[in-house]
Parts: structure tokens; sequence; C-alpha cells
């Protein structure tokens, strides 16, 4: 005996879903748990069953009405036709959904991680693109663990025939792609998507680092091997790239109380050198203050920064639904990789564990600038979708970080216009509740007449050169550049912190990397050693902004004085 249950979407074709199932009067079913089952599908699943009555739900995401049925099994087999119909036509709003945080295996004493799985996973949840993440099958996963790979060619290469079936078969809505977390070291982590990621994946891991770490720091800190994050950002980026810090106030007590750090403390220096273009607002809940806290700090100080959404999810079993619920998307004027990668470098996207949320200022999107006069008037329109979760609650438009309208809503849909009058450069955001506690953000409006900080900045750099105690002569270059620039005594020269400046003297060649500067190392390690809660007033997750240095980091960078002795 058994059940047969086809889904199928409002073009009656069968869709990915998830299906819960459970014996009637078992209870609820919980993430992972024992009281029923839980399984993603492509649209059809055959279920086994024994005499009884059986519960049985079906989803896609939140912005579906769930479907429920109760099933009655006594002799032969039972079969369902359900039909899924959408609360929100997103694409009408332009809008697509992504991920680009995520590790499709991550326990290598399991074989199920691929990438088939975890897309089927993906399209049930109602994702439109997948930026899947190392290890991409168990089999990457044993060549990491053993430092043996059987293949240099790029992952997009080694899993070409899997990305291919799968978006072959999912022409219209769905697109898988390979990469995002790449960078893991003590300095933070940071995701790239739209780029081609060859062999190790782990290159970019600072390995030294944990053990020494787990170890209560005995020793001396490690010294760092590889290359600096926005050295691995430069050297992977592409055009059509999109790099992100990843949860960037994460952090947590590990066994002996070790203070175990996922912090993104070099944020400061990565946004305003432009080698990363967002930072993650949302991921491990819907509302994480400490997050916002330090994306409104930055905006506060000049910065472009779209905000993204992260699961964080591994596929090496049934994901837990509360990972998966944390979506970016991207208003979009074509379906396809560069449409995307453009959109988020133009900020122009919303995160959601639920709700969807469109802002308009002057009829512009999220991402838009505006000039201004002191005193001049701005329209803003605010469209408020609710999923099926809970009808939405509250409507916030915020400021410069600060609530400037609030309107309780009880209600499965609201829109709303507002004025303000702006005086400062200023950003624009909306943020919105329902009453299940979910929550969407938009990527902020801007509405400035200064330019940006972290577009096209560039540091005032003065080396005193000596050799012997005295004045040195030699020349000078950044980065690869082929020219060399003649000096006497001392080298002037406007760079980007993330250049790297060459001085030789006499044929001996010195580099100043910027990033190395004591006051900024310092900055770095009061982060990512946990020394701002010495005190331990801040629970996991907590760092203040502050801490960060944003305004502090730049004053430093803007003019620097350096002494090289050859």
């Amino acid at each position: 005996m058994g059940i047969r249950i086809k889904v199928y979407d409002a073009n009656e074709q069968l869709t990915p879903c998830r299906i819960v199932i459970r014996k009637s009067g078992n209870g609820p079913v919980e993430d992972n748990g024992n009281a029923g089952e839980i399984i993603y599908c492509s649209g059809e699943h055959d279920f086994e069953a024994v005499n009884g009555e059986y519960m049985i739900e079906v989803f896609k995401g939140k912005l579906y009405a769930p479907v429920r049925h109760t099933a009655a099994v006594h002799t032969g087999n039972v079969e369902f036709r359900v039909q899924l119909k959408p609360l929100v036509d997103t694409r009408k709003l332009g809008l697509y959904s992504f991920d680009a945080h995520s590790h499709v295996s991550r326990n290598e004493n399991l074989v199920t991680g691929n990438l088939g799985w975890a897309s089927t996973v993906m399209m049930a949840e109602d994702f439109n693109f997948f930026y899947a993440g190392s290890p991409y099958d168990h089999e990457t996963h044993l060549e990491y663990l053993n430092k043996e790979y059987k293949s240099d060619a790029p992952y997009r290469e080694q899993f070409a025939s899997d990305i291919r079936q799968i978006n072959q078969i999912n022409q219209e809505g769905f697109i898988i792609d390979i990469g995002n977390e790449f960078v893991k070291c003590r300095y933070g982590h940071i995701c790239l998507f739209n780029f081609v990621q060859k062999p190790p994946f782990s290159k970019y891991y600072d390995e030294a680092w944990d053990p020494w770490n787990d170890s209560n720091r005995q020793g001396d800190e490690p010294r760092y091997e590889i290359s600096y994050p926005y050295e691995a950002v430069l050297a992977e980026k592409q055009e059509h790239s999109f790099a992100f810090s990843a949860h960037p106030t994460s952090w947590w007590w590990g066994m002996h109380d070790v203070f175990i750090t996922n912090i993104a403390s070099t944020l400061a220096f990565d946004l305003l050198t432009g080698a990363v273009d967002g930072m993650v607002i949302m991921g491990y809940g819907s509302d994480k203050k400490a997050y916002q806290d330090l994306w409104f700090e930055a905006l506060r100080n000049g910065y472009f920064i779209p905000g993204v959404a992260e699961t964080d999810v591994s596929f090496d079993a049934v994901p837990k639904q509360r990972f998966l619920q944390y979506k970016t998307y991207a208003f979009l004027e074509e379906f396809s990789m560069q449409a995307l990668g453009a959109a988020m470098k133009n900020g122009r996207n919303i995160v959601s564990s639920g709700p969807i949320l469109v802002m308009r200022v002057n009829g512009q999107l999220p991402g838009a600038v505006f000039s201004y006069e002191s005193g001049e008037a701005f329209e803003i329109a605010i469209e408020a979708y609710s999923c099926y979760e809970a009808s939405l609650s509250t409507v916030q438009l915020i400021v410069n970080g600060d609530i400037a309208a609030e309107y309780a809503v009880s209600d499965m849909q609201y829109d709303c216009t507002h004025r303000i009058e702006v005086k400062e450069d200023s950003f624009v955001i909306a943020k919105c509740y329902d009453f299940a506690g979910n929550v969407a953000i938009t990527s902020p409006v801007y509405i400035r007449n200064q330019p940006f900080v972290n577009k096209g900045y560039l540091s005032d750099v003065n080396v005193h050169v000596r050799k012997a105690g005295k004045p040195a002569v030699g020349v000078y270059w950044l980065d690869d550049e082929p020219g060399r620039n003649a000096f006497e005594g001392k080298v002037l020269v406007q760079m980007n912190p993330v250049s790297s400046l060459h001085i030789s003297v006499d044929g001996e060649v010195r580099t100043v990397k910027l990033f190395e500067l004591d006051e900024l190392q310092r900055i770095f390690k009061h982060l990512y050693l946990g020394d701002f809660n010495r005190d331990k007033r801040y629970q996991s997750g907590e760092v203040p902004a502050d801490a960060f240095k944003i305004a502090r980091v730049k004053e430093i960078l803007n003019h620097v004085e350096l002494n090289v002795e050859f």
C-alpha cells in the first residue's frame, strides 16, 4: 500500500516542492524530526503506507499557498493531485530570488550531498538562482580532506554535465552555477558568485587558524600564509562577479570558552577599497539587529552598500527550514546570471524571510541615486505583500538608519506613500514585518550630493625611503605596472589601498601593502580575537558597530606616512 502525490503549478506542469506527511495524531513535524517525514521532490513522490489516516502538506517556499490533505489508507494505493498557486507573482514585479552561501557537502560521513539533490531543494523552496557552495559533492569533500585532487579543471567544467542537465530541465525559472563562500580565514569569510573557480576550492582557507584557536591559543598566533581577503577577491573577480561579506558579526563560544570568530573584521577596509560589493544583513535570523546596525553605520559614513541575505545551509540531509527562508530578490530586466550580477552591483534588490516589499523614491527602485537641493521633497511609495505564514503587521520607512514613519498593518497586502524633505545626504530604506516574525528589507535609495566614499577611493601615501641612514634614490611602481617612476628620498603616490607599492633601491625591492599598517591590524585583531568582548557583555553574534571603526579606517588610509629603510 502507498500514497502517490503529484504536484502541479498553474501551467499544469509538475513542480518541485516540499511534502510533509505524518500519521494522523502524531503531532507537527519539527525540522528533521521523527513525528513524520519531510520530502523534497521534483513534483511526484510515492510514500509507503500502512492502514490509517495521514496528514499531507505540500509547500513551495513561502509565497505559494500550502495545500493540506487528509488521506485514508485501507487497501491498495491512494493517489492525490495537487495544484500550487502563488500568492504573489514576483516575476510581474521583476523580482528573482537567489542564494550564494551554502555547502553542498558538509559531513564527510554522508554521501547524499550533490548538485542534483541540492537543486531540487532550492527549486522546491522557490529560488530562481542557486550558486552552489563547496564542497560540491562527497567526492570533492574527500579530495579536500585528503588534499588529493583528481583534476585541475575548473569546477564548472568538472560538473558541466550536471549543471547543463539541471538548467535544461528548468529553462524558464531556475539557474544553478558553481561557487560562493571561497574565502574562510581569521579576517572573515567572503562569498563570490559569477566567477570561475579552480581546484582547490580551499585555496583561500586559513588552515593554520582553527587548530591554534581551538587549542586555547597556545603559543604565538600562527603566521598568515595565504592571500589577504582583498587579494583573493581581486584575483578571482570577473566582469559580472559580485562579492559580499558573509555573517559579518557572527561568533560564538566553543569548548572550554574558546572564542570562535566568523566576524568580517576587515569589512571597513574591504568596502572602502571596493574589494567587496555588499554585505549580509539577513541570515541566522530574520531581523539581525547587529548586522543592520553595522550596515547603517557604513551607510551613514557615505558608502554604497547593497544588503544581502544568506542561507549558509548544507545539503547532506534535509536542510532545516529556518535557514532556507532567507532570500535575496533582485530586480531584473532579463533572467540571466549577468543581469543578476549587474543588478546586485547597482543595489537593485531586497532581502526577505517571507514577505515581498517594493519601494520607489520618485518612481525609482532601490539602488537609485538622486542629488538634491536643501529642503527638496521626495515622494516615497511602498508596496508590501505577505507570505502564507501570517498577515503583515508593520511597515517602516527608515531614513539614515532611523525610523521616519511607521504604519500598523493587519492585512495581506498594503501600500502607502510618504513625503520627506531632505536637508543632508541621506539613504532611504523600507522594512516590513508580519505577525509570524518574518521581515523584508529593501536596499537603499540614495539622496546625496557628495560622491560615495567607496567609489574610486584613493589613499595619499608618502613613503620616506632611506639607505644607510641617508635619503635613497630609486624607482617605484604599483602592482604589475610595466613603467618605473624615479624618486629621490621619498615616494609620493595616490593609490587604491588594495594596490601593492613596490620600491626598488640598488636592485633591492621592498613591497608596501597598506592592509598591513599596524593600526589597521590592531583594529582587525581586536575583532577576530574577541578583544571587544573581554568583559563578556555581548552575546554570541553581537558585535557593536563602532568596534569595526568604519570612520577611523578611512581616516588612517586618507593620508599614510611610512618609513622604509634599505
